[in-house]
């Protein structure tokens, strides 16, 4: 189980430069929310079954208004290309919408998994990115591969404090309708936001980012299955 990086990276002092400069950016920007924030108690065990499963519920909400709000939005564009709604346009608009309900399918199916396991590898994956004047710029994005009791791989895309925060053996778990994995034992002052993937210090009552409350651990883990 290592922490490598993958790809033809054309500089590793150059990708170890950007990477740690946006870890301190991403830091600051914690610390002077932290400052900002008004003291919050965590929620309690029942406080956070109840928000799993209003999150959860919310989370599903929002997935499939989406959905639905695109779907008008498709075919306005296939009629204006067309120019009337003739049987083409039906077509093209039934292919498009069954291409898009089954990547909000897949999506959602992501999102909804739950599985406990062990982080295996945390690697830096070399991505392409347009930037101004149709030039594509090198980026590094950290991933993790989660090795689940079934004996499954899966790949992660971490945020950049996540890739600092888990390390290789970590036991670490998900569970349905939350976004984000956590570590079983917390042996860090910070803990994860499961909603947004930020860190933020144990005892704060909530995440400064995003102001989703802080669950009570001990129930998450019963939660995940251990």
């Amino acid at each position: 189980m290592t922490r490598k990086e993958s790809g033809p990276f054309p500089s590793q002092e150059r990708a170890t430069v950007i990477f740690e400069n946006e870890k301190k950016m991403a830091t600051k920007k914690r610390a002077s929310a932290k400052k900002n924030s008004p003291a919050v108690s965590p929620l309690t065990p029942e406080q956070t079954r109840a928000w799993v499963q209003t999150y959860g519920r919310h989370s599903r909400i929002y997935a499939w208004g989406f959905f639905a709000l695109i779907l008008p939005l498709i075919f306005g564009l296939i009629w204006w290309e067309m120019g009337e709604v003739n049987e083409d346009v039906l077509y093209s608009f039934g292919f498009a919408g069954t291409v898009t309900f089954l990547l909000a399918g897949w999506s959602r199916k992501q999102t909804t998994q739950s599985w406990v396991g062990v982080v295996e590898e945390l690697f830096l994956k070399q991505v392409r990115v347009r930037r101004d004047g149709n030039q594509d710029d090198i980026a590094y994005s950290p991933r993790a591969i989660i090795r689940t009791q079934g004996g499954k791989a899966l790949t992660l895309r971490l945020t950049e404090p996540l890739y600092e925060y888990f390390a290789p053996g970590d036991r670490v778990f998900k569970i349905s309708g939350l976004d984000w994995p956590e570590k079983v034992e917390l042996d860090r002052a910070e803990r994860v936001c499961l909603a947004c993937g930020d860190l933020y210090t144990q005892g704060a009552g909530h995440c400064p980012r995003c102001r989703a409350p802080e669950p009570d651990h001990e129930d998450l883990v019963r939660l995940a299955g251990f």
